[in-house]
């Protein structure tokens, strides 16, 4: 097979993985418990509650800042020229007052800037009001203060779910609202997600892991480089499938889901535990079977079946050399449950995950 069939091969199985990774698994109806209801906050109530944390809108799940200078501009432009703004969305926990936002990240972002930071200097454009075109947040204070009041005391529509965090139907729920919300060219991955919603140690273990010196290096991952916790997601679902793979039923967004919010505040000497026992793996497989070298481009489906195996037989791996180790990474790679054809069909049915799972758990045995 000629290296521009292979590239063919890998760049469908990604295409195929990616739309399986984008899909929510929920087709339930909204707890009957959940309360949505609409409300008008200003500009300056919503950056108060943001000072006091009453609102977060930047948990460590969310995507970055992704609007530039020019798009927040313009939208402090549309503030100033009162035009009509999107509702945003936030959830409510009625237990803890914490609310979260779930749509709305860049326009809140950009109204806190504009009212919190006296040296931003909003972009030169000429689409928008002169008074505001280039100057800084501190100037538009002192020498236009109408302007300055007039976004202060603008309301924006508010969507609110008011819901309890600690039970699982609206954790469920809310997973469905977050990927349902953010469906445009900059949606949240299901990962981001599930690090808003599963906010916990076991959420800070896959993090930590993540950032573990050999496994940037074994992904090839650059300083403070993120990739969207695509790594994070595969962390998870090493763990996910050593422990649960037999109970998977196909449905890889709840299965993923379920058992983060099972594991989500496990405790101390567990999470040491998990996090030592991974990090075995990880050195096992940069240190002797790739010998310091960054690992080749494989499915996620592969890369995800490599490491349980490893998982589960580490303290057996460990006493291999590093031959014997390779022939057994080599043997999972030409193994037919991972060739192109097992994988183009039906990639995450529940037949084919087991078997891809219990053969790598086989092979490193």
């Amino acid at each position: 097979m000629t290296n521009e069939n292979v590239d063919e091969q890998d760049k469908k199985i990604e295409e195929i993985e990616n739309e399986l990774l984008a899909e929510d698994d929920y087709s339930e109806t909204p707890p009957s418990d959940i309360v949505a209801f609409n409300e008008l906050r200003s500009c300056a109530d919503l950056v108060r509650m943001y000072k006091n944390d009453q609102l977060i809108i930047k948990p460590d799940f969310q995507r970055d800042i992704v609007w530039p200078n020019p798009a927040q501009t313009r939208f402090i432009d549309s503030l100033v020229k009162q035009l009509p703004i999107p509702s945003m969305c936030l959830s409510l926990d009625y237990n803890t007052q914490e609310r979260l936002m779930i749509d709305g990240l860049q326009r809140i972002f950009s109204i806190i800037k504009f009212l919190t930071d006296a040296d931003w200097r909003l972009s030169s454009l000429d689409d928008i009001d002169e008074k505001i075109s280039g100057k800084t947040s501190g100037f538009i204070k002192k020498k236009y203060p109408q302007i300055y009041s007039r976004i202060e005391n603008l309301t924006i529509p508010v969507t609110v779910l008011r819901c309890d965090y600690s039970k699982k139907s609206h954790l469920n729920y809310l997973f469905t609202i977050f990927h349902r919300l953010n469906t445009g060219g900059n949606k949240l991955s299901n990962q981001e997600i599930r690090n808003c919603i599963y906010q916990g140690s076991f959420n800070d273990m896959l993090k930590d892991i993540v950032n573990y010196s050999n496994t940037r290096h074994l992904f090839g991952l650059k300083p403070h480089e993120t990739k969207r916790y695509a790594y994070e997601e595969l962390v998870l679902r090493v763990f996910a499938f050593a422990d649960e793979y037999e109970s998977y039923n196909g449905k890889l967004a709840k299965f993923l889901n379920d058992y983060m919010e099972k594991n989500r505040n496990i405790d101390d000497d567990e999470i040491r535990q998990r996090t030592r026992e991974f990090i075995r793996v990880i050195d096992l497989f940069y240190e002797r079977i790739m010998e310091g070298n960054q690992l080749p481009k494989l499915s996620k489906a592969t890369t995800e079946a490599l490491l349980v195996g490893m998982y589960i037989n580490i303290n057996e791996l460990e006493h291999l050399n590093t031959d014997q180790l390779r022939e057994k990474y080599q043997s999972l790679r030409e193994d037919q449950n991972f060739s192109f054809e097992n994988l183009n069909e039906g990639i995450a049915s529940t037949e084919k995950v087991k078997a891809r799972i219990g053969r790598a758990i086989e092979l490193f045995s």
